[in-house]
């Protein structure tokens, strides 16, 4: 055997322990899905069962005649989606703007009140849960959809990447529109905006993501059954005084999850250009 030989032989090899390590990997984030999907067609019988059971029998479909049978969950999905279209509308128009002044404007203070900005990230979300709540309340905005979205409008995470993603764009590019006549404003709606949706669509999946899928904040602030977002109204449809059923839980979570995953099938390219970029420059 050659010596290019013997290399390209052990580069196959490397390769094939690569594929194989990430196929494990895939299979043990994929199981809890893969469970879940199994036990939606199965009985709480079935599915609890230990060691489990990964073949329904007898296969059934009672849990998503339960969850369709639901008078609100059609409510409940407009309502999470309403919730969602209102944090990605508020983080992509404010973010944005934020990330542009502290990545392309000069004033006093700047660095300091961005560095202020990324240590609120450091404190729990349970912290400011009351404070929130009190805020909301003297607002006469609990059981309100529009108040809970009011708290997600604006997120330092994504004031974050917008930040990143404007100091990653060319200098050459703004100094050309300021000889031009451009001021601020209009060159953050004429270059700065339209060259942003990459990062545009990175912050509108993470936020999509958390607040589709939000829980504990819903179930604080919002009282009314038909006000409920999907994951709080599954949650009481199915809980009872002595015990829950899981398997239409189950089965709503996997309805619940299509959005999710149909928005990152869309916009997964987006949001991977997004990290790659905001990820280059500090």
């Amino acid at each position: 055997m050659t010596p290019k030989e013997k290399e390209m032989l052990i580069r196959k090899i490397w390769i094939l322990i690569t594929y194989a390590v990430l196929l494990t990997f895939a299979l043990v984030y994929l199981m809890p899905f893969i469970r879940s999907l199994v036990a939606s067609f199965m009985t709480w019988a079935q599915a609890s069962r230990y060691p489990p059971d990964w073949i329904p029998n007898p296969f059934t479909l009672e849990n998503y005649q339960k969850l369709f049978r639901l008078d609100l969950f059609p409510r409940w999905i407009r309502n999470t989606a309403l919730y969602a279209g209102i944090i990605i509308a508020g983080n992509i128009l404010f973010s944005s703007m934020a990330g542009y002044a502290f990545a392309r404007l000069k004033f006093p203070g700047r660095d300091i009140i961005f560095s202020a900005l990324l240590s609120l990230l450091m404190i729990p979300m349970f912290v400011t849960l009351v404070p929130n709540y009190i805020i909301i309340y003297k607002l006469g905005l609990i059981d309100n959809i529009f108040g809970l979205a009011l708290l997600g409008l604006v997120n330092v995470s994504s004031i974050f990447l917008m930040r990143q993603y404007f100091m990653s764009l060319s200098n050459e590019i703004f100094e050309a529109a300021r000889l031009d006549g451009c001021g601020p404003i209009k060159a953050f709606f004429y270059i700065a905006l339209p060259l942003s949706k990459p990062v545009l669509g990175a912050v509108a999946v993470y936020q999509f993501l958390g607040s589709w899928n939000a829980f504990i904040g819903p179930l604080i602030f919002l009282r009314s059954p038909e006000n409920f977002t999907l994951p709080v109204g599954l949650s009481f449809a199915f809980q009872r005084a002595m015990w829950t059923e899981y398997t239409p839980i189950i089965a709503g979570s996997l309805v619940a999850s299509a959005p999710t995953i149909l928005m990152f099938l869309i916009l997964n390219r987006y949001l991977i250009r997004g990290i790659v970029i905001t990820g280059g420059k500090g």
